[in-house]
This record gives C-alpha cells, structure tokens and sequence, in this order.
C-alpha cells in the first residue's frame, strides 16, 4: 500500500509538471510570443489631430469627428463611451485638412470662444497643446473669423452621409 501511494504521488507530480510546462517533445522550443500594435485612439494618440463637431440645443447632444495626423477618422457622441472607427482618409486629403486648419485658418493664433445655444468649433491638438475656436449664432458683434465655416463644412463634406453620427 505504502508503494502503491509513493507510485500515484510521484505519477501525479510528474502529470503536473508536464501540463505546467505544456507537453512538447525534447527539441521542441517554446515559441515566441510576438506583441502585436495596439491600435490608437484620439485619446490615446500623441501626434496631431484635428477635431472638429456641433452640438447643443434642447438635449445638449454633440457629435465630434477626429481626424489624425496618420489619416484615421473617428467620431464620437458625447454620450459614447468608445470611439466609433470612421474610416482612413488618403494622405493627401489628411495633409490637405491639416494645412487648412493651421495655415489658411491660423488655428494657433486666432482667439475666439463664442458658442451659442447651438454650436460648431474646429480644434487643433497635439499631446497636451489644445487650440480651439468655437461658434455660434452669428451677431453683428461677433462675426466667426475667415475660412471657420468653409473649414467645418468641408471636414463634414468627407464624411459620408451614411457614416455620420446621429
């Protein structure tokens, strides 16, 4: 009886060790675990991106579109917890949006913050740098500085319609 126990204890230690260090013959090499990209968001991603969406109103609502530098397009509800994967826009499109939004608009210099009930804005961002310009209800006291609104209804204009968040 005594053998008997040492046999099936030394059987059951020898099991275990062969399922801890996974069954494979004696040449046999473990392979390599290979990590794979992780897939950036707007939320995570450190280059440049361009934001641009509407919102208010009764409900307070907003849909806001990103595009990033490397050419990928989001959107995002404020009510979503995830951003939605839009499509990826051809490189000459990507610079052309950008060099709108910096160069013709002067994103980094121009000072205006004037949303209404009702509003639209264009962003700039890079890593923590965040230039925004923000409108509203046109006035005759504030007027949306050159190119805000061709710029805003250009980025909506490549965004399908049938892409478009609701």
């Amino acid at each position: 009886m005594k053998y008997l126990f040492l046999i099936l204890f030394f059987n059951w230690l020898i099991a275990n060790q062969l399922v801890a260090q996974g069954i494979r013959a004696a040449g046999d090499k473990m392979p390599n675990v290979r990590k794979t990209a992780t897939t950036s968001t707007p939320a995570t991603y450190k280059l440049r991106q361009i934001v641009v969406g509407s919102g208010g109103g009764f409900t307070g609502a907003s849909a806001t579109y990103y595009l990033l530098e490397n050419g990928k397009l989001y959107g995002r509800r404020n009510r979503d917890t995830v951003y939605t994967f839009i499509g990826q826009q051809t490189a000459a499109n990507t610079k052309r949006v950008f060099t709108s939004v910096e160069v013709n608009c002067k994103i980094k210099t121009t000072k205006f913050d004037n949303p209404g009930n009702i509003y639209k804005f264009v962003q700039w961002r890079k890593g923590k740098l965040n230039y925004k310009v923000a409108w509203g209800a046109v006035n005759k006291t504030k007027t949306v500085p050159a190119n805000y609104p061709k710029v805003y209804d250009s980025f909506m204009a490549m965004i399908p319609a049938s892409l478009r968040l609701k």
